[in-house]
């Protein structure tokens, strides 16, 4: 019996430090070409935190065992560094320097501004006009939006033109309903918008998720380009999470294989957008992809993640499921100093706006 006990030990102990190595290298291949891999890096904080515990029992145990577990985990320091912002002594701030040629970017993911089955929630359209007010960023970027030019019902870009004093906005229209009801990405702004544009990344139903919205802004004298959008969603339905709670996976997991590949397909296209801009670039928008995926590697590559920049912890963006999900960034090119970033933590919001202190370096 202590036989088998112990070499179920040693098997389970090189089994997660291997199973962290997967989690860790496979989204580098794209779940294009291998679908699997989109799994693995939504895996991996749990691995890295049941490694971490395998090391002092095999301390306290007087084993030489805990060499594996601690190899698994500084082969994956890279994971741990894009899925945790480490920075105890910096002074994370979005407050600007007064006379700085300072900005402020955010993005949130506004859920259709409280609509639900065509009926306005005003309470939750009402929480994010006091969000968007409290955060007083320059640049507000928001995708899931939803506006309606219909005179009874909401007309949200007006209400937050109004409210939050904003000068200029683009708005891409990516689905309309009843001539009135328009639904996509749009961008609100204080400084001067040179020019916008909608472009094509494939098709949503919820009607943000089908375009990359990219803007050339006149900042203190400088062009920068801003490019935001949200990329393919799970569409994860009641029926889903009812299916995960009863273990029926096959049919999830072929929703998510799909929403996989045509991920990949919108990652390259944005990152070769990133490449093709002549201006320092700012994307920014939801992912809805975790740090440690193909997703996130692809269009940050070239990129500074302001959260990673100056924030500590998680980030969690995302209310519900895990406290690990952060899928909602803000990256900025080389050309930026990043100064603060954070999530706000919204109440009755599926998703946590991200904020951020920048500015150009000289």
């Amino acid at each position: 019996m202590k036989t088998f006990l112990r070499w179920s030990l040693l098997t389970i102990n090189m089994m997660l430090p291997l199973a962290l190595l997967a989690s860790t290298f496979l989204p580098y291949i794209s779940p294009g070409t291998f679908w699997p891999t989109g799994f693995a890096g939504l895996t991996f904080p749990g691995f890295l935190i049941i490694n971490l515990l395998l090391i002092p029992v095999w301390i306290l145990l007087r084993k030489k065992y805990w060499l594996l577990p601690v190899t698994a985990i500084l082969l994956s320091a890279g994971a741990v560094f894009r899925t945790w912002a480490i920075h105890p002594f910096h002074e994370n701030t979005l407050e600007k320097a007064s006379g700085s040629k300072e900005f402020t970017v955010m993005t949130y993911n506004a859920s259709n501004m409280g609509l639900q089955s065509y009926t306005e929630n005003k309470a939750i359209r009402s929480n994010v006009y006091n969000t968007v007010v409290f955060g007083q960023a320059d640049i507000l970027c928001m995708q899931e939006f939803y506006t309606n030019e219909h005179p009874e019902l909401s007309h949200n870009i007006d209400s937050i033109r109004i409210k939050a004093g904003y000068e200029y906005y683009y708005f891409t229209k990516d689905m309309v309903y009843w001539d009135t009801w328009h639904y996509g990405i749009v961008l609100f702004s204080h400084h001067p918008v040179l020019q916008a544009s909608s472009i094509p990344c494939g098709a949503s139903a919820v009607g943000s998720g089908s375009s990359f919205l990219q803007a050339d802004l006149l900042v203190y004298g400088d062009t920068i380009r801003v490019i935001t959008g949200q990329l393919a969603s799970y569409m994860l339905t009641g029926q889903d999470f009812q299916a995960l709670k009863d273990f029926h996976f096959r049919g999830l997991a072929y929703k998510m294989r799909q929403t996989f590949t045509w991920r990949a397909q919108q990652a390259r296209q944005l990152a070769g957008l990133i490449a093709a801009s002549p201006y320092p670039v700012i994307v920014c928008g939801d992912f809805n992809d975790v740090p440690v995926s193909y997703t996130y590697q692809t269009v940050a590559a070239t990129l500074q993640d302001a959260f990673l920049k100056t924030g500590n912890g998680w980030g969690r963006t995302l209310s519900y499921l895990s406290p690990s999900l952060r899928i909602d960034y803000i990256l900025a090119s080389r050309q930026f100093r990043v100064h603060g970033c954070e999530a706000m933590r919204v109440a009755d919001s599926e998703h946590f706006p991200v904020i951020s202190r920048l500015s150009l370096k000289k």
